[in-house]
């Protein structure tokens, strides 16, 4: 089984997420973002910079580090009605974000097409969690599990 495949085959043994998206983006920087997917509104990911392996928010987009500095990244973006349960991989850390029109994307630091957008129940904030896997074998793609339950992040 490939990295990709055994990823996907154990995301969601534990429940079942209302909304799931998945993408694949090449990023740059070492981070990539969970932003605001309106047309109408400016979301500046600028000042929600990652650092290390802690992601970041400014309320707007979550900052989310990678290990290398550029490549490929795939990623399971799910929305859950209530706490879900843990992600795949090592859970990197939970943050805020708080949703107007009700839709999330993936953004890089060349400023992408829009990809996926993940839909939530309604506006307001939103708890963050993001779980890294690291490549498998000779991949050098990194995965991410990213779910986003409503409530404020506890921590």
């Amino acid at each position: 089984m490939d990295g990709e495949a055994e990823f996907e085959s154990g995301l969601f043994l534990d429940g079942e997420p209302t909304d799931v998206v998945f993408d694949a983006l090449w990023v740059t920087y070492s981070q990539f973002w969970l932003a605001l997917a309106a047309a109408d509104r400016f979301v500046d990911v600028s000042t929600a910079i990652p650092a290390a392996d802690s992601i970041a928010t400014n309320g707007d987009a979550v900052g989310i580090p990678t290990r290398s500095s550029a490549g490929n990244v795939k990623v399971a973006l799910s929305a859950w009605p209530a706490t879900p349960p843990d992600g795949q991989g090592d859970l990197l850390d939970s943050s805020s974000i708080v949703v107007e029109g009700r839709e999330l994307h993936l953004v890089n630091v060349e400023g992408r097409e829009p990809g996926p957008v993940l839909v939530v129940e309604d506006d307001g904030p939103y708890e963050v969690r993001v779980w890294r896997s690291e490549p498998a074998g000779a991949s050098t793609t990194e995965y991410f599990d990213i779910r986003v339950c409503r409530g404020p992040a506890s921590g």
